[in-house]
């Protein structure tokens, strides 16, 4: 009877013992499992990071899209210009490696409300605002021509108008200057800057008046090329005209392939019609969004 109670008791103990090796287990196995929101985000979660991720795509893909990186016939980019710039952008930097002349047409519209002002200009469209020039009433045409080119270029401010050295004219005659010196893709680059206006009062221009504008600057391109000193000398030079009428910008087109090509040498024409840019072309400037009475 003794030895039945012992052989019971170690049974007893051997069936407690597995019991507790086995609760042991299992309190192990719970402990090594954690809460599946510690290891996965959810469904809501994952699609936020989605979309972050697809705005700083896009944020990156704008930043590479600035005109300064567009290529021939790229559109401007209206954000990085005092005023709505548009037509195609990169023309000017192909026609440097062309010998021959060339004409680009763009536009460039203000309206009211923007202001021409030190702060809405670039570094360079700043450092010409502050400059005073060689003479006239030009500095807003050279300033916004400055920051057409770099908008739409990529253009580079290197000189202003008086800082550009020159030797004596070649032939004796006018001492003709250019009004901008600036890089595009390394390369040196003229820009002379004119403005196709007449008062309302006066009518519109003739062809004939266009005409002798335009062989008047293109002379003065050529009489200031032939006498820029070797260290500012240029690869070639832009004649840049701010037209005030579609009716006027026609007439550029129509004249100038009627010029002698002599006049028109390998310059590069660039006409941009305004609108609502009376301040371009007369004194006291209008406000931006009009024209000139």
């Amino acid at each position: 009877m003794r030895h039945t109670l012992i052989n019971r008791a170690s049974q007893h103990i051997l069936l407690l013992a597995s019991l507790t090796t086995l609760s042991v287990a299992i309190i192990a196995c719970s402990d090594s499992l954690q809460d599946p929101k510690e290891n996965f985000a959810t469904p809501d979660e994952d699609a936020s990071t989605d979309e972050d991720d697809a705005d700083e795509r896009d944020a990156s893909a704008r930043d590479a899209k600035s005109p300064k990186d567009a290529g021939p016939g790229a559109s401007a980019d209206a954000g990085d210009i005092l005023g709505t710039l548009s037509g195609s952008c990169g023309n000017v930097r192909l026609a440097l490696s062309s010998k021959s002349a060339s004409l680009e047409v763009d536009n460039l519209v203000f309206v009211t409300g923007e202001k021409y002002e030190k702060g809405s200009l670039s570094a360079g469209g700043q450092r010409l605002f502050d400059t005073p020039n060689a003479g006239g009433s030009s500095t807003e045409s050279e300033v916004m021509s400055y920051e057409v080119l770099r908008a739409c270029e990529g253009a580079k401010l290197l000189k202003t108008e008086t800082e550009v050295l020159y030797g004596p004219p070649p032939d004796g005659g006018a001492s003709t200057i250019t009004d901008i010196l600036v890089e595009i893709d390394g390369q040196r680059v003229g820009v002379s800057v004119t403005r196709a206006y007449k008062p309302k009062s006066q009518g519109a221009q003739t062809e004939a008046e266009i005409k002798s504008l335009l062989e008047k600057k293109l002379e003065g391109v050529n009489s200031s090329t032939a006498r820029v000193a070797a260290s500012d000398k240029w690869v070639k030079q832009v004649l840049h005209v701010f037209s005030a009428t579609t009716a006027s910008t026609d007439a550029i087109k129509k004249v100038f392939p009627t010029i002698s090509a002599a006049v028109r040498a390998d310059t590069i024409v660039l006409v941009t019609e305004t609108a609502g840019g009376g301040f371009i072309y007369c004194n006291p400037d209008p406000p931006l969004g009009s024209e000139c009475n």
